[in-house]
């Protein structure tokens, strides 16, 4: 695996509305992610205590097993835009001041728009999730209310999430200018107990699996070579289970 410096620079508009409309394309399994899930999980791995290597992170991408891939190319392509978007994030976070804003929906009701951001709460909490034993030092900590700000965010219709959403004024902001601020915080906090922390995935001890070779570990994390399992049905095929 080698690592290219096209994949150190930021999506483009054009390429994120790409990487989302595949995430919600009938080739990946219905569990999949969409894009603000991703962004949240992606995120929280940015930010939290230990790097995240991507053979981990991606199984949660797909929810549950794999992609209907038509092409060796295909694969590499999403995969290097799902790891540039993740290397997006933490450029944003690294500009001074930060730049950083989750990527949330709206939606359009009786002619009222809302913002939509329990897709990124459940992302980002995933990504607790995926290294929870790292993520213990917030509890009792003075970023822990952060946390619970993005799980009341997530269901805010419990009783407890109730009440910390209603100590909320209008000086706090929008939804996402909440989560802007917990994830700024939470950010911190990490950084402040361990100053080393790398601040892009370009800084870790691991290279990111962009050009994928057929002896390299395939990036769904099943341990075979790339060419003995998704590579293996890579090649186009005729009729509509092509890659099943």
């Amino acid at each position: 695996m080698s690592r290219h410096p096209e994949s150190y620079q930021p999506l483009t508009e054009a390429e994120l509305y790409e990487l989302a409309a595949f995430l919600e394309s009938e080739l990946v399994p219905p569990a999949t992610m969409r894009i603000s899930a991703v962004n949240g999980l992606l995120t929280s791995i940015i930010i939290g205590p230990r790097a995240i290597p991507p053979s981990v992170w991606l199984a949660y991408v797909w929810g549950q097993g794999q992609p209907r891939w038509q092409s060796q190319q295909q694969v590499e392509h999403i995969t290097s835009l799902l790891v540039r978007h993740l290397n997006t994030v933490a450029l944003l976070l690294a500009s001074q001041p930060p730049k950083y804003a989750p990527l949330t929906y709206t939606r359009e009701e009786d002619g009222r728009v809302s913002e939509v951001v329990t897709d990124w709460c459940f992302g980002f909490l995933c990504g607790v999730k995926l290294d929870n034993a790292a993520w213990q030092p917030v509890v009792d900590s003075p970023a822990a209310p952060f946390i619970a700000l993005v799980r009341a965010l997530l269901e805010p219709d419990k009783p407890v999430h109730a009440e910390i959403l209603g100590k909320l004024s209008a000086e706090n902001g929008s939804p996402s200018q909440i989560l802007t601020t917990c994830v700024i915080e939470l950010h911190r906090f990490w950084l402040a107990r361990s100053p080393t922390k790398p601040l892009a995935p370009a800084a870790s001890s691991a290279p990111l699996p962009i050009k994928i070779g057929r002896n390299d570990p395939c990036p769904c994390g099943s341990g075979e070579k790339f060419k003995h399992c998704c590579g293996k049905a890579a090649a186009p095929a005729a009729g509509p289970a092509a890659g099943a």
